[in-house]
């Protein structure tokens, strides 16, 4: 499985541009799937694939348990199916809105699922353990505490806090924001709470405390955002331009981000790599652009490598430190190999 493109290892074809590529935490599989509805298993390493469950009018969501023991696909049907790393499949559940986001446990094999107004936590098998079903509106991301023990559903209005363990578990406390929350991620030290919004800002909150602070100066609405796995930096993709912010010592406020902006079109997805001495932003130029990571706040970021391409990138991921997976919006898959 070969390609004239210039770095391709191998390609794979989807019907349709793909809206989902996630990573086993091995590095090893990868699941994907397509606005077509198509959704597949595959090898990294020689690009072999086998379909798993389609799901109709199109695949929005997947995820990888923390021990890469199974893996779940949500699609705009209402279905969630749920695999083991075989891709033998193990349950499904039906709700009544398509699913807007997927989150595994990092503790357990307990799967989080937002659908609608509603947050259902489930087992491998599919059985719901818990039902909170009266959000104030539509989830549109889910980001479990660092010891399992809660959950958070981001939404307009703020995000939503929800105990699923221990003696308080079925409990549930909010973090308050006037306006839409479209991205939320928990830093890896467990300290921090930060959500993309649709009024063009950074919202974070600390979890400790509850005490809230927003960084703006954006043009536009903010859906991808990730955290380093050393909890120091934050990266934010916003229209073409990449910001990382140092959140060292006593957080952002007060610095500057380090920046750039390097792509001619929106940033469509963003990932570090697996030692996080990187980072890789996908456009809808179709370049694919790999950063060293910052050292300080506020320095001109500077791209190692950049690979064009004349389809849009849609998705993309590492799968070590020198390769990338990348989906396109004509529904290919390649693999890269990145060349400094």
């Amino acid at each position: 499985m070969t390609d004239i493109e210039p770095g391709v290892d191998w390609r794979i074809e989807l019907d349709d541009f793909v809206s989902v590529l996630e990573t086993a935490p091995s590095l090893e599989q990868a699941i994907t799937g397509s606005l077509g509805g198509d959704v597949r298993m595959v090898n990294t390493s020689d690009g072999s694939s086998f379909p798993l469950k389609p799901h109709e009018m199109g695949t929005l969501s997947a995820g990888w348990s923390s021990d890469g023991s199974y893996v779940a696909s949500g699609g705009q049907d209402g279905y969630v199916h749920i695999y083991n790393s075989e891709g033998v499949h193990t349950g499904t559940i039906e709700m009544t809105e398509w699913i807007n986001a997927l989150a595994w446990s990092p503790e357990e094999s307990v799967l989080a699922i937002g659908s609608g107004k509603r947050l259902t936590i489930v087992n491998t098998a599919g059985e719901v353990l818990f039902d909170f079903d009266d959000q104030p509106s539509t989830v549109t991301a889910i980001a479990w505490s660092t010891d399992g023990t809660r959950v958070g559903v981001s939404a307009y209005g703020g995000i939503g806090w929800h105990d699923v363990s221990g003696p308080r578990s079925g409990r549930r406390k909010r973090f308050d924001w006037k306006g839409s929350l479209l991205a939320l991620v928990i830093s890896p030290d467990g300290k921090w709470a930060c959500a993309g919004a649709q009024d063009s800002e950074v919202h974070l909150w600390k979890l400790w405390s509850g005490k809230d602070l927003s960084m703006s100066g954006y043009q536009s609405k903010i859906e991808r955002i990730a955290f380093s796995k050393d909890s120091r930096w934050l990266a934010v993709a916003c229209l073409g331009d990449l910001t990382i912010w140092d959140f060292s010592g006593k957080g952002p406020a007060g610095k500057e981000p380090a920046a750039s902006s390097q792509h001619n079109n929106h940033i469509e997805d963003l990932a570090w790599s697996p030692s996080c001495e990187s980072i890789a932003t996908g456009g809808a130029d179709g370049r694919t652009i790999v950063w060293e990571k910052p050292t300080k706040a506020g320095q001109k970021l500077l791209p190692v490598t950049m690979i064009g391409a004349s389809v849009a990138t849609s998705r993309l991921r590492w799968i070590s430190e020198d390769s990338l997976l990348v989906g396109r919006e004509d529904g290919s898959l390649v693999k890269i190999i990145i060349e400094e």
